[in-house]
Order: structure tokens, then C-alpha cells, then sequence
């Protein structure tokens, strides 16, 4: 039997921490987003933008990863909270705000207006998932499941030699730290995600607002779906539409589903 080290697995956590992480100052994606014109991309930060580019354009927008300037007037992914932003803030921060702003010139990942930042912690964490797969299938192991901040990928079958069973996590119960389990799907080669805002919020005012924002209106959303939860070939893929159908709502994200 083959046999997981785990300094490898370590490894691979940190190196795309290095790229990836928004907390770590001298990571890659911090370095682009203090940069005025933009960085030289390794593997990591190539592979993820490319991706969001894609489900940017798929999504027209709802997934979107620039958003970052906008998350921080909310004080969301921000060190302090903020009071609710003005429209006249919002409207302006919004012009740095944009995928298009984004582009590839050769290995470097590029942007056109200086103030243009970058958040990829919608799609990182499947990203990671989908590295740990690679890792594991090239040592020969067919049978496992891996699990990265509740994002997950299930791959041949459980002990049992069933498909894997995954419990998704409900939005209408819950008792103290419990979780409440509202479903159970069967799984086997594919990744499942969800997004929700069942408990990320923010109290601003006297609302309680959704840490999903949408990019198009630097709004947080309010369009009645309270959690997301997809299921993919990979688990970057159901990361980031996961995001996108949030924002989308229901009608929406159902046709957006159904076509890709």
C-alpha cells in the first residue's frame, strides 16, 4: 500500500500559501495586489486566476475576484468593521472593480489600474482540494476522499466499497456548535462545495448583511437563496460557481447550470 507523507502534503499546503494567502504579506497574491502594475505568476496564481477568468466570463460577472477593494469597505476579510459605505464610496471604489481589469502578458498576471486588487479565497481552498487529488492519484491510490475547508472531493470508494456519502450542511437548525445535516449525497470521482451565508455576516447598522457581495453592484446579495451547494468534476470548478450562483439567483443559476 503507498504510503502519504505528510511533510508532502504540508508542502504542498504552504506552497500555495505562498502564492495564494491573503494573510501572509509577502505571498504572491500580496505582492500583486501592493504592486502598481502587476507580477510575475507561478503555477498556483496562474492556474486560479485563469480559472476565475473563465467563471467570470461564464457567470457575466457574479464571480468575480477583483471584488477585494469592495470586501474591504464591507469589513469583510478586513481587520476592523466598517460602518455601512456610501453610495458615493462604493460608485468609486467600483471603478477598480472588474475582471477585465486583469490579463496575462506571457507568465505575468498584469492589471491595468494600479488600485485593482485581487481576492481568490473563493476558489483557493477547491483549488488546494484538487492539488491534494493530483498528489494522492500519483501515488497510485484510487479510494479517498479529501477534505479542504469544507470543500471536498471523493474519489472511488469508501471502506465499505460504496460510493462516499457527504453530508451537506443545513441552514435551518441549528443548537449551539451542532451542525445540522439537511442532506446526503452519494459521491464517487467528483468534488461538491457549498456556499452559504447561514453564518457569515455582518452586523452594520441595524442590518445584518450577507458576506456574499456582488461584484456588479457592490452590494451585498438579498435574493432569498441562503446556501449553494455544487457538485463537479473538480473541486475548483464547483469553488468558484458556487460563489457565482449565490450572487446569480435562483433562475439564473439553474440556466447557468444547466448550460456548462
Amino acid at each position: 500500500s503507498a504510503i502519504i507523507d505528510s511533510i508532502s502534503i504540508q508542502q504542498i499546503l504552504s506552497d500555495i500559501d505562498h502564492s495564494l494567502s491573503l494573510y501572509q504579506p509577502t505571498s504572491l497574491i500580496s505582492q500583486f495586489n501592493k504592486s502598481s502594475r502587476g507580477v510575475k505568476a507561478d503555477v498556483h496564481l496562474s492556474n486560479v486566476v485563469r480559472k476565475s477568468l473563465l467563471v467570470s466570463t461564464a457567470s457575466q460577472g457574479c464571480f468575480d475576484i477583483t471584488i477585494k477593494p469592495i470586501l474591504m469597505l464591507w469589513g469583510f476579510n478586513a481587520a476592523t468593521p466598517k460602518s455601512i459605505p456610501s453610495l458615493a464610496l462604493l460608485q468609486k471604489t467600483s471603478k477598480v472593480v472588474g475582471y477585465h481589469h486583469l490579463s496575462f502578458n506571457r507568465d505575468s498576471l498584469v492589471k491595468d489600474n494600479p488600485n485593482t486588487q485581487i481576492d481568490c479565497d473563493g476558489i483557493a481552498q477547491g483549488y488546494t482540494v484538487d492539488q491534494l487529488v493530483l498528489f494522492i492519484r500519483n501515488k497510485g491510490i484510487t479510494d479517498f476522499m479529501v477534505e479542504v475547508g469544507g470543500e471536498v472531493f471523493a474519489s472511488g470508494k469508501n471502506l465499505a466499497g460504496r460510493d462516499w456519502i457527504i453530508g451537506i450542511e443545513g441552514s435551518d437548525v441549528y443548537k449551539g456548535d451542532d451542525r445540522f445535516i439537511s442532506n446526503k449525497i452519494s459521491l464517487s470521482n467528483m468534488a461538491v462545495t457549498t456556499s452559504g451565508s447561514m453564518k457569515k455576516y455582518q452586523k452594520l447598522g441595524n442590518s445584518y448583511w450577507s458576506h456574499i457581495v456582488d461584484p456588479r453592484t457592490a452590494m451585498p446579495v438579498d435574493n432569498g437563496i441562503v446556501s449553494v451547494t455544487v457538485i463537479a468534476p473538480d473541486a475548483i470548478t464547483a469553488d468558484a460557481y458556487d460563489n457565482a450562483f449565490m450572487v446569480m439567483g435562483i433562475n439564473k443559476a439553474f440556466a447557468l447550470a444547466d448550460s456548462i
